[in-house]
């Protein structure tokens, strides 16, 4: 009786799963695992399981078991690269990835997902090989999707939207071609084309959370914070390149802003250094007398810490353990937290504050040209960042501020080489190297008359210490600097130069050069 429980077990457990019986199934394939010989079902089931109930790096943890049980199955290689480039391990996913195509080269599933890895690990020519062959070897609506991804991904807008639409004609209801289609209209600025395209895939499935997300930014970017910041929570589940919310916390329910009475709460890191800083100005809010930690990114901890030194900071790691907390809330869902609804409702800078000795120590060094205006400058952003292609200006760009008097330029370009400064446009103090963290960044921004800069972590700085910055923004502009006028509700002593066109960057230095005369 005891062997046929055991031939019985993989049936109750799949049906467990099919059925939505998520725990119940994990269950089953736990002691599948145990009692068979040759597991690799089991550990696939308890795979698929585990990711049910949204713990990724349990799950990722089975789908290697799998994949070690039987080295030479395709399905535990599919299932392991997909979860590793759900987590943010794309280079983990491109080595398996890799290895399963020398078994199994023409498999149209595993080309499609390679294409997409190779798409997010920026080596995109490599992408729209593979997605090229995956179209020959199965013309799909979801093999012409992935040739629109990858298209889109080297920057061939109109052949990408041709195959979205060709996708579309196979099958009307692929929610992933009219996403496509939105994208394609996202980096042409087409915002009423992209709203369009959003809106028929949220028709064909409303639940679908890269839509969701991308339509809340759009509600965002047009000043619909109440709309925009209902919605925006569809991050924690966007598969897109473009959500960077890559980790969660296993188990840990989302704080919704209800008193926490005496469970922990962190506020979890999820995008990058100017978000924090764009946050920051929430940490007023949060629960007073609570057990609250906050993800820090190390270079903004002393910063953070010493302008709200009754919060306790920590170090932002991706591996916090979910026994160290009760809820959690990424940090930059803290706007819905706060019930934003409207421009007003922004909390104001400044918020943040300098050290008074190093903006001292700072103002020394500009003392020798004090009938000079000292002007810091950063062109470009973390290169890893999906946007960087359209937010980094190139310095030979900026050549227009050369002709403006009366000005002494700084690098505070982080890891900027002597061979750019020596090309730069005009004389170029090479300011960068004294700045150790974001304390001495700041006390610098405090001590110069003013910042132009990029859509980077500078700007945030600078709006946040309410100090004069000029924003070189690009014709594809983010979310928070909305889509016309000079003015921001996030920082009001920002001031926004937007390009007329793609790749306009002189334009936008030549009316700086003016406004700065």
């Amino acid at each position: 009786m005891f062997g046929r429980m055991k031939r019985l077990r993989p049936y109750r457990a799949w049906k467990a799963l099919a059925s939505g019986h998520f725990v119940e199934a994990r269950n089953e394939f736990a002691a599948r695992v145990v009692q068979a010989p040759e597991p690799s079902e089991g550990w696939l089931g308890l795979t698929l399981a585990w990711s049910q109930t949204g713990h990724r790096f349990a799950a990722l943890g089975s789908a290697r078991e799998a994949c070690a049980a039987d080295p030479e199955a395709l399905k535990p290689h599919l299932i392991l690269g997909a979860i590793q480039r759900q987590v943010g391990d794309v280079a983990g996913a491109r080595r398996t990835l890799e290895a399963a195509r020398e078994r199994h080269p023409d498999d149209p599933s595993l080309l499609r997902l390679l294409s997409d890895v190779y798409r997010r690990a920026r080596y995109v020519e490599d992408a729209l090989t593979v997605a090229q062959r995956a179209l020959a070897l199965d013309a799909s609506a979801a093999s012409l999707v992935c040739l629109g991804d990858a298209l889109l991904a080297n920057e061939c807008g109109d052949a990408a939207k041709t195959a979205y639409r060709c996708a579309l004609a196979v099958d009307p209801r692929d929610v992933r071609a009219a996403f496509g289609l939105g994208r394609v209209a996202l980096l042409a600025a087409d915002w009423e084309g992209a709203h369009a395209a959003f809106e028929r895939a949220r028709a064909i499935d409303p639940n679908d959370a890269d839509v969701r997300y991308n339509l809340a930014l759009l509600d965002l970017r047009f000043g619909r914070y109440a709309t925009g910041y209902a919605a925006y929570p569809a991050i924690m589940d966007s598969t897109s390149d473009e959500a960077r919310y890559y980790y969660h916390h296993a188990g840990v329910p989302r704080w919704n802003g209800e008193p926490l009475g005496d469970r922990r709460l962190v506020v979890s890191s999820d995008h990058g250094l100017g978000d924090h800083i764009m946050m920051a100005r929430f940490f007023d809010g949060l629960p007073s007398g609570a057990a609250v930690a906050i993800e820090t990114p190390p270079p903004l901890l002393d910063l953070f810490a010493r302008n709200f030194p009754w919060l306790r900071f920590e170090r932002f790691t991706h591996w916090q353990p979910a026994d160290t907390m009760d809820v959690h809330v990424p940090i930059m869902q803290l706007p819905c937290i706060a019930g934003i609804a409207s421009a007003a409702d922004i909390p104001g800078a400044p918020y943040l504050h300098a050290d008074p000795a190093r903006v001292a120590a700072w103002r020394a060094r500009f003392a020798a040209d004090s009938t000079l205006r000292h002007v810091g400058i950063v062109w470009h952003g973390n290169p890893i960042n999906t946007r960087e292609r359209w937010r980094a200006a190139p310095l030979a760009a900026w050549a227009p501020l050369a002709a403006v008097s009366g000005v002494r330029f700084h690098s505070l370009q982080f890891g900027a080489t002597d061979a750019e400064l020596a090309d730069a446009p005009f004389a170029l103090a090479a300011s960068h190297r004294h700045l150790a963290d974001f304390e001495d960044t700041a006390a610098a921004v405090a001590a110069l008359d003013a910042v132009v800069t990029v859509d980077t972590s500078m700007v945030h700085l600078a709006g946040a210490l309410g100090r004069p910055v000029w924003l070189a923004n690009s014709l594809v502009s983010d979310f928070r600097w909305g889509v016309d006028g000079a003015e921001t509700p996030w920082y009001p002593t920002v001031r926004i130069v937007r390009q007329p066109a793609r790749d306009a960057w002189k334009a936008v230095f030549a009316t700086i050069a003016r406004e700065f005369g």
